[in-house]
């Protein structure tokens, strides 16, 4: 009986608009039943959420109405590039949606490796991983920048960021160039990297300066101006950099890949964000 109270709290809390008394239900359904829930995703993959938590609610909602958290359907203009046999790098894999959608894209034959440096948040990719059986999935715990060594991250929840100031929390990552990773786990091709970083983005690119000259992989790379100022940067000298190795550029609208040759005018989120995910792909 406590265990269907839970779950109708979570169909009722994914079923509705943000408003406050959605966490006072999830907290009150957690203190009924203070156990996970596995529910499934419209991808058709399980996740587990914890009622208390408020991040937990915001990803229980954003899975089940996706087009809020992804109005252009961003994944799965990446994923439809992707072929069997790919080796995918996802960099700043969260919870690990992106890397199970990429995962069943490529294959048994296939590899993903999902790099997610906060410790919380890892064991939360871990666990979605080995929920969905993705055993092409490599989970990663480490940051990808530039440089070597370890970094102070301020997180806050699902929230993390090694330039922003989130909280006053934060916790020592271990930093590493992507060029590096793959020279030690002699990886012999990567075929695309997706990259949403909270800024850093550009900084993971010149750490794959050498991965990128000699495999040309597809790109996807989330461009959010603010985010990318933070860490002392532009999402005009990020897109050129990317655009100089040899690539074409796309920015992601409405489940397309439009062409572009600038950085266009941002898409405004309904809670005052402003970003696009851009596409890349090798001329």
């Amino acid at each position: 009986m406590r265990q269907l109270f839970a779950q109708l709290a979570a169909a009722y809390i994914k079923a509705t608009p943000p408003h406050p008394g959605r966490g006072i239900l999830g907290k009150i359904a957690w203190w009924i039943y203070p156990q996970p829930l596995v529910v499934k995703n419209p991808d058709g993959f399980f996740i587990k959420v914890r009622l208390c938590n408020a991040d937990d609610i915001y990803h229980l909602r954003c899975s089940y109405r996706p087009r809020e958290w992804e109005p252009h359907n961003d994944r799965h203009v990446f994923v439809s590039h992707l072929r069997e046999g790919m080796v995918v790098m996802d960099v700043g894999a969260n919870w690990g949606l992106y890397s199970l959608l990429i995962s069943r894209a490529v294959g048994p034959s296939g590899k993903v490796y999902a790099f997610e440096p906060v410790p919380e948040i890892f064991a939360r990719l871990k666990e979605h991983i080995a929920l969905n059986n993705a055993t092409n999935v490599i989970p990663v715990p480490i940051a990808l920048l530039d440089e070597k060594g370890i970094a102070k991250m301020s997180v806050e929840g699902g929230r993390s960021s090694l330039f922003r100031h989130v909280s006053d929390e934060f916790v020592d990552v271990q930093v590493e160039r992507l060029d590096d990773f793959v020279e030690q786990e002699r990886i012999e091709r990567v075929d695309a990297i997706k990259i949403d970083v909270e800024g850093a983005e550009l900084k993971v690119i010149r750490g794959a300066d050498k991965t990128i000259r000699r495999d040309k992989p597809i790109l996807m790379v989330e461009v959010q101006a603010a985010t990318l100022q933070a860490a002392g940067t532009t999402p005009e000298e990020l897109f050129e950099t990317i655009v100089g190795y040899g690539y074409n550029a796309f920015v992601i609208r409405h489940g397309k890949a439009i062409p572009t040759d600038k950085v266009v005018e941002p898409w405004r989120y309904p809670g005052g964000g402003r970003m696009d995910n851009y596409l890349f792909i090798p001329r």
